[in-house]
């Protein structure tokens, strides 16, 4: 219901409106005031009520397991490195749309705050010691490449999981994605998103 919500608000025309503001670049243009904007003569789009809910996105890392390298002679796991970006892109996506987010890792366990993450993204090894008591008893958006504890999950979690060269399609209830490494990066995370939003989740 949150996701719904929200997307109800970003792309209503009237209603809901909490105020007018000089457009900034990047503003859709769907919230553009047009009645206001000709009276100042400079575009002025609406600011929206943003609907809140007890919900929290958590981004889950899964970093205590040693990722496999794709190549014989490479140095970090390409997987790995592909999965704290996508977690760090995926932490200021759900920053960018109001929700409440945080991001989870075996060495730190539940942390808040750009600076935070950040820091701990740019810290954080594969195979790294155990220092987190236990994954948050919330829905979680899972980031691994071991799919044996997929299963495992809070409900409503969902995964992403980094494809090694004899993994096949994995076996669990709950939603979620093959990446493949030597794939770029963004656009299978657009791919991802463009795929909630066509399911409408």
């Amino acid at each position: 219901m949150q996701f719904t919500r929200d997307r109800y608000a970003q792309s209503a025309n009237e209603g809901l409106t909490r105020s007018l503001r000089p457009y900034r670049w990047g503003d859709p243009i769907r919230f553009v005031h047009w009645r206001t904007s000709a009276r100042y003569g400079e575009l002025r789009v609406r600011e929206l009520e943003t609907f809140a809910s007890g919900q929290e996105l958590i981004i889950c890392l899964d970093s205590a397991m040693p990722w496999q390298q794709l190549a014989e002679h490479s140095g970090l796991s390409e997987s790995f490195e592909q999965a704290v970006i996508a977690a760090a892109s995926l932490y200021f996506y759900a920053i960018r749309h109001n929700l409440s987010v945080g991001v989870w890792t075996a060495g730190t366990g539940l942390i808040r705050g750009s600076q935070a993450v950040l820091e701990t993204l740019a810290a954080v090894q594969a195979g790294e010691d155990i220092r987190a008591e236990h994954l948050p008893d919330a829905p979680l958006l899972w980031l691994t490449q071991n799919p044996a504890g997929l299963t495992t999950l809070p409900s409503g979690s969902r995964w992403l999981l980094w494809a090694t060269s004899h993994l096949e399609q994995p076996t669990t209830n709950r939603p979620g994605m093959l990446m493949q490494a030597d794939q770029p990066l963004q656009l299978q995370l657009q791919k991802a998103l463009e795929k909630r939003v066509g399911n409408g989740e």
